[in-house]
């Protein structure tokens, strides 16, 4: 009986966390690398999908917090799950390794190695390999952008830029580390945990500084908010990806803050995910 008891309050409290209200489906915490001397909570997904999902889209979330904090289920707006399962998509949320004891590279190349998971094991959560979206907020922003425009990270998993159909960063500021540092000749305080001091690693970090001719990056759609920094970011990554003959447009996301952009994603009223979702559709045809 008391472990029945047990099992029924583990099964409420599961069914009561947020994001799971229409989600038929939930797949937590799985793990989706192993490293040596890590743990595996560093490297787990959520996985949210829609009743009886077969070959559906899939939307890969990396959250935010300055590379140093948040996880997969409090750093993500509470209605995103509902709503892209809603909309006919599998919404993942990943963990993934955080700054300082894990620095840059360390969460683009998590990234990365989610990528591959689902790319692989799409099949067993009704996912289709060849429809492989991705968001991130804030510094996620500056990851799903990096992996997105650099190949050496899913050359690493043994797969190339294309298998990622489109990508959406949400009111990132890091896209262009070399021009943040460069007025005092170090970053602000705010980078320097997951970016250090070393220009080299800066320019290897900035997607902005690693467009180049003839790679199969994807359409971009980048999201930005009034404040600071942000839109001129954004704008410069949107205009560098179009001068190479890359998709890419800059989207003011007019009244909301960084933090609600993230937060409302999804909720009654919010036009923006709708946005979102749409224009991942639109990449599938």
């Amino acid at each position: 009986m008391r472990f029945l008891s047990a099992a029924f309050l583990c099964l409420f409290a599961w069914m009561a966390a947020p994001g799971l209200a229409s989600a038929a489906e939930v797949y937590r915490d799985v793990v989706y690398n192993h490293m040596p001397a890590v743990s595996d909570g560093n490297f787990t997904m959520d996985i949210y999908a829609p009743d009886e999902a077969e070959d559906l889209p899939i939307i890969i979330m990396v959250h935010g917090g300055a590379w140093t904090y948040g996880n997969k289920q409090n750093a993500i707006g509470p209605k995103q799950s509902d709503f892209f399962t809603d909309e006919g998509f599998i919404y993942v949320s990943i963990n993934y390794r955080l700054a300082p004891d894990h620095p840059f590279p360390a969460p683009v190349e998590d990234l990365a190695s989610a990528i591959a998971f689902l790319y692989r094991n799409a099949d067993t959560y009704g996912g289709d390999p060849d429809s492989i979206f991705l968001m991130g907020h804030s510094s996620g922003a500056h990851s799903v952008a990096l992996v997105s425009i650099d190949p050496q990270y899913l050359r690493a998993e043994g797969l190339g830029l294309g298998v990622i159909k489109g990508t959406v960063p949400l009111d990132g500021a890091s896209y262009n580390l070399v021009k943040t540092g460069e007025k005092n000749g170090e970053l602000p305080r705010f980078y320097r945990p997951a970016f250090g001091g070393k220009e080299t690693v800066w320019r290897e970090a900035s997607p902005t500084l690693q467009v180049m001719d003839g790679r199969r990056i994807p359409p971009f759609r980048i999201f930005y908010v009034d404040r600071p920094v942000s839109p001129d970011r954004a704008k410069e990554l949107a205009e560098t990806l179009r001068d190479h003959g890359y998709d890419a447009e800059a989207v003011l996301a007019k009244k909301r803050s960084h933090k609600s952009l993230n937060k409302r994603l999804g909720a009654d009223g919010d036009k923006f995910g709708p946005m979102i979702a749409d224009f991942f559709r639109s990449q599938m045809n």
